[in-house]
């Protein structure tokens, strides 16, 4: 009977994994991490012996549950980040931020705003904008869909634009820097 259930589980596992993997990913952009929580998925699935029921409903509860657990991984991402970053606010003071983040060039603001992107999110935006690919040229490129590229593209501008909202203090420090710097020298 176990050997039969292993058979069973191995034969629903290869035959959902593909599927459930691109659904995970379409939630996190990053393969690993969506690949993780699939894996965790059918750990349940065999910890809690639902590999018996009808494929049909077992298909239901699968997709279900993979997006059930995307959007909590999503939300523990979120709250971690902010744990973080509410942490570094209480441990440093507002002059040490300004003189390091002050000290920044452009280029080392730009690369720090695009740190924030997702891997996936990243790679599409900097194909458009620095090598100036078209969505169809970076879509076949990537095998992706066109409108996979259009979203990650409007992800990115949006994820970009809340980075400079919320750092505007330094782009303003360094053009200050700027101005300064051509001012005394003429």
């Amino acid at each position: 009977m176990k050997a039969h259930r292993k058979d069973i589980f191995k034969s629903r596992f290869q035959e959902h994994y593909s599927r459930l993997c691109h659904i995970a990913y379409g939630y996190v952009s990053d393969r690993d991490d969506a690949e993780d929580i699939v894996q965790e998925l059918f750990i349940s699935v065999w910890n809690k012996q639902l590999d018996a029921m009808p494929e049909k409903e077992f298909a239901a509860y699968l997709t279900t549950s993979v997006k059930n657990s995307c959007i909590s991984f999503l939300r523990k991402r979120r709250e971690d980040t902010v744990s973080i970053e509410e942490h570094s606010a209480s441990t440093s003071c507002m002059p040490d931020e300004v003189t390091d983040e002050g000290e920044k060039s452009p280029e080392e603001i730009l690369q720090s705003a695009l740190a924030t992107l997702p891997p996936k999110c990243k790679e599409i935006f900097l194909l458009s904008k620095l090598q100036g690919l078209k969505y169809r040229e970076i879509a076949g490129k990537l095998s992706l869909s066109e409108k996979t590229v259009e979203n990650q593209m409007t992800k990115a501008i949006k994820l970009l634009r809340v980075y400079v909202a919320e750092h505007s203090f330094l782009l303003i420090t360094v053009v200050a820097v700027i101005v300064s710097i051509i001012i005394n020298c003429e």
